[in-house]
C-alpha cells in the first residue's frame, strides 16, 4: 500500500519539540512591613484603649449630693445673722447698763473669732468717737447670762475712767464702778473662767475690799 503519509507514530497531538512553558507570577499576598506594624499597632490601642473606656462604667459610682444654687451663700448668710443678732442683744444690755451707770459716751459691741484679751474695750478706730467693745464668741459661749452682764459692767467700768481718769485705769477701779449693777461674787467667777481660758492667772489685785463704795465717783 506504500508508506503512509502520517502514522500514530509521526503524527503526535502536540509539538514534538515542546518547550516548558514559564510559570505565570503569582500576587504578593505580604503587605508591606510597615502597614503590617501600623495594623498591630492598631489592634494593641483597640484592646487595650476599649477596656479603658468601659471600665468607669463598670466601677461603681459614687452619687454626690447636688447642691442647691446659692446654698453655701444662704449658709453663710444664716450664720452672719445669728452673730448680729447676738450682737444686738448685748447692745442692749450695755446700753442699759450705761444708762444705769450714767455713761453717755457710745460704746458699739462686736463679736469677734479671736482676741488675745479674751474681751476688751477700747477707743474707736474710725475716728468717729466713741468706743469699741470686742468679745471673743468662743468665751461668750461659755458664760451665764449674769456673768455676762459683769463682763459688760466691768468693760463700761473702763470706759467711765477713759472719760474721767485715764491714768488710773485699774482692774480693782473698773470692778469698783462695775458693782453699781453686778455683785462682787458674779465678777470673781468671770475671772475665774479668763484665767482659765487664757491658761494664765494675773497677780494683781482684781477686786475691791469688802465695804467699798459702789458708786461711780470714787475718790
Amino acid at each position: 500500500m506504500g508508506d503512509p503519509l502520517y502514522t500514530m507514530e509521526t503524527q503526535p497531538d502536540s509539538d514534538p519539540n515542546p518547550t516548558t512553558a514559564e510559570p505565570q507570577a503569582q500576587p504578593n499576598l505580604n503587605p508591606h512591613p510597615g502597614l503590617r506594624f501600623l495594623r498591630r499597632g492598631l489592634k494593641f490601642a483597640f484592646f487595650i484603649g476599649l477596656p479603658l473606656l468601659l471600665l468607669p462604667a463598670l466601677l461603681p459610682r459614687k452619687v454626690a449630693a447636688k447642691k442647691l444654687p446659692g446654698a453655701e451663700t444662704a449658709l453663710g448668710s444664716t450664720s452672719r445673722g445669728s452673730l448680729l443678732e447676738r450682737e444686738k442683744k448685748l447692745q442692749t444690755v450695755l446700753d442699759e447698763f450705761k444708762t444705769r451707770m450714767s455713761i453717755p459716751e457710745q460704746v458699739i459691741v462686736s463679736i469677734v473669732d479671736r482676741n488675745e484679751l479674751v474681751v476688751s474695750v477700747e477707743r474707736a478706730r474710725n475716728g468717729a468717737g466713741g468706743f469699741s467693745l470686742s468679745i471673743e464668741e468662743g468665751f461668750l459661749d461659755g458664760l451665764t447670762g449674769d456673768e455676762l452682764d459683769a463682763v459688760l459692767a466691768h468693760e463700761l467700768g473702763h470706759v467711765w475712767i477713759f472719760t474721767h481718769h485715764p491714768y488710773l485705769q485699774t482692774e480693782e477701779l473698773a470692778n469698783q464702778i462695775a458693782m453699781q449693777v453686778v455683785s462682787q461674787d458674779t465678777l470673781a467667777a468671770v475671772y475665774d473662767k479668763v484665767w482659765k481660758r487664757t491658761g494664765r492667772k494675773g497677780n494683781v489685785v482684781y477686786l475691791p475690799a469688802i465695804g467699798t463704795t459702789t458708786g461711780n465717783n470714787p475718790q
